[in-house]
C-alpha cells in the first residue's frame, strides 16, 4: 500500500491536483487496482481535505495562506469555474462560506452586489473575501478578474462591508504559490 501511495504521488504535478482525483481514474491508471482499494483511496483523501477545512472554521482570514486552507482543497477537484464568499465577523474570523455562482471550465458569470448580497443579509458579517478558482490551474488573474475586483472594492466600501481580499485558487507549481492575492498584489 505504501507503495501504491508513493506511485500515486508521483503520478501528479501538484498535491493539489489529488482533490480530482476518483475511483474511476484510480482504475485506469494503476492496472490492477480494485474498486475496494481505489474507493479507500478517495475516500482517505476526502477526508483528509476535511479534516484541513474543518481545522480552520473559526480562524482568523487575515493572510491569503489561510483562505487557501480554508477552501482550496474544495475548489482545486472543481471542474467547473466558482465563487464563493467567505464571510467574516468583526475579529475577521470565517462565520461561513457561501457559494455565490458556478459557471464553466473558463468563466462564470457574477456580479459584485451578489457577494455584497451575502454580507448585508447578516448582521455578524464585516468583511468578506471573494474566493473562484482557475480550473486551468493557473492563478493568474485574467482582465476580467481585475475589473470585477476593482467593482467589487468599490461597491463594498459603498456599502460599509470591509473586503479582505480576492483570492484565486490555482495549483501550486514550482516558484509560485497555489494561489492569487489581490490584496498581496495590491490592488486592495
Amino acid at each position: 500500500m505504501v507503495e501504491l501511495a508513493g506511485e500515486i504521488l508521483q503520478s501528479r504535478e501538484a498535491l493539489g491536483s489529488l482533490a480530482r482525483i476518483t475511483p474511476q481514474n484510480l482504475q485506469k491508471e494503476f492496472r490492477g487496482l480494485g474498486v475496494a482499494k481505489a474507493c479507500r483511496i478517495a475516500a482517505a483523501i476526502e477526508l483528509g481535505r476535511r479534516v484541513g477545512s474543518a481545522e480552520v472554521a473559526g480562524e482568523v482570514m487575515d493572510d491569503p495562506s489561510k483562505v487557501e486552507l480554508a477552501i482550496g482543497a474544495e475548489l482545486r477537484k472543481k471542474d467547473r469555474e466558482e465563487v464563493w464568499a467567505l464571510l467574516l465577523n468583526t475579529k475577521l474570523r470565517l462565520i461561513r462560506k457561501v457559494q455565490i455562482s458556478r459557471g464553466s471550465v473558463n468563466e462564470t458569470a457574477v456580479q459584485p452586489q451578489d457577494l455584497l448580497r451575502q454580507a448585508l443579509g447578516s448582521e455578524t458579517v464585516y468583511a468578506l473575501v471573494a474566493v473562484h478558482n482557475h480550473p486551468s490551474g493557473d492563478p493568474a488573474p485574467s482582465p476580467a478578474d481585475l475589473e470585477f475586483t476593482r467593482r467589487l472594492r468599490d461597491g463594498a466600501k459603498a456599502v460599509g462591508v470591509v473586503l479582505q481580499d480576492h483570492v484565486i485558487i490555482g495549483v501550486a507549481r514550482e516558484g509560485r504559490a497555489g494561489y492569487y492575492s489581490f490584496r498581496e498584489a495590491g490592488y486592495l
